[in-house]
């Protein structure tokens, strides 16, 4: 007997995947934070942190500053690991399932106005608008389109820089 995963997709949907066709996804998030706002990307008719994969020969870092020059338009500069998780997540029904090693970076600075102009052709087939400043005290009530819930990835944040709550 085969052992299988739950995978999920963007809105939360479950499919079943026998663990021999996962294929393995690593990628990069970037938790910007600057005076009480968290900077998220419009995706998927919600939000989704700023990041995604890891391209084959790129280091985290690398990977972070482009993920959000990418998606932002802003130059930034990559801060401490802080988290990591491992997720499970198909685009759809059909397609296929992955094991996804995820790596949540903070950000040493940012610099730049914030555009879309480097989104690439597969992002722009999900993403709504121009990536936004959303209040801290209001993100826990936005839609999330991310595999890793805001609430676990903020509490880390703050533990890494002392702090014990949002």
């Amino acid at each position: 007997m085969s052992k299988t995963v739950t995978c999920k997709d963007v809105f939360g949907n479950e499919y079943e995947a026998d663990v021999q066709d996962l294929q393995q996804r690593v990628g990069v998030y970037a938790v910007i934070i600057k005076e009480r706002k968290i900077l998220l990307t419009r995706q998927w008719n919600g939000y989704s942190l700023v990041g995604g994969g890891v391209d084959n020969g790129e280091n985290l870092e690398d990977a972070f500053t482009r993920e959000v020059k990418e998606e932002t338009g802003l130059e930034a500069v990559p801060g401490e690991l802080f988290h990591h998780a491992t997720t499970y997540f198909k685009k759809d029904e059909a397609s296929v399932p992955f094991q996804s090693f995820q790596f949540y970076f903070t950000c040493k600075s940012i610099e730049g106005e914030i555009n879309n102009v480097g989104i690439t052709n597969s992002e722009n087939s999900y993403t709504d608008a121009a990536a936004e400043w959303i209040d801290l005290n209001t993100a826990q009530d936005i839609k999330l389109r991310h595999s890793v819930d805001l609430k676990t990835i903020l509490t880390a944040y703050n533990r890494s820089r002392g702090k014990d709550s949002m």
